[in-house]
């Protein structure tokens, strides 16, 4: 009897990002001894939409795509009960969890972590496990402690940080050598500045970063 395929979908508008996710997910299927499988990648919202019609078992989904939300994909993905999604991004405000974890998914990991502990909540949650990223626990927690103040920037420490190198003239590959991170996640957190302060140019975000005395 032929073992049942395990089919995965990958989400992501940049493909280094893909590239990193479907090297971790290699990694877990190879641990859990799961060798008949497909994995299907979509650069787009459209590109997912046109794929919808395919069962897929698990699905990790980057939230912000230049063309669309991915909650919006995970709860189109959901109309099949059996599937376990997660969202992987850079994204931790409050805004995004919520609405994501609304849709419906099982997950939410953050990409800007070591290479190991995405392998490990990725594992985690191909194993049936609901997987958050601490920080994103923490914050689901706050949300029932009313007496804790939170902060109006809509910004979180990451994306200050990063607007701040941005204001002072450095390129993507710069800031990520500053910060020790990847190139492809200084631009997710670009585009989230860019969205949340709802800027379209590097002038406008140093700006942006002198309003708020990051220069």
């Amino acid at each position: 009897m032929t073992a049942q395929q395990t089919r995965i979908l990958i989400v992501d508008d940049l493909s280094s990002a893909r590239q990193l996710l479907r090297a971790a997910i290699k990694d877990v299927l190879a641990e859990q001894n799961i060798v008949n499988y497909v994995l299907c990648e979509a650069a787009s919202f459209k590109e997912t939409m046109v794929m919808l019609d395919q069962k897929f078992d698990f699905a990790f989904v980057d939230l912000h795509l230049p063309d669309g939300r991915g909650w919006d994909i995970i709860r189109s993905l959901k109309a099949n009960p059996e599937i376990i999604i997660a969202a992987v991004t850079v994204m931790d405000d409050r805004e995004s969890v919520e609405a994501t974890l609304a849709a419906g998914a099982d997950g939410y990991l953050i990409k800007d972590v070591e290479p190991e502990l995405l392998h490990y909540r990725i594992a985690r949650l191909m194993a049936g496990e609901p997987s958050l990223s601490p920080a994103i626990a923490r914050m689901m927690l706050a949300r029932f402690r009313p007496e804790q103040d939170h902060q109006t920037d809509p910004l979180t420490d990451r994306e200050r940080e990063v607007l701040s190198l941005v204001g002072r003239g450095l390129r993507a590959k710069e800031v990520a050598e500053q910060l020790m991170i990847s190139s492809h996640t200084v631009r997710d957190h670009l585009k989230s500045i860019y969205r949340k302060l709802d800027v379209s140019s590097r002038a406008e975000v140093a700006i942006e970063a002198q309003k708020r005395n990051l220069t």
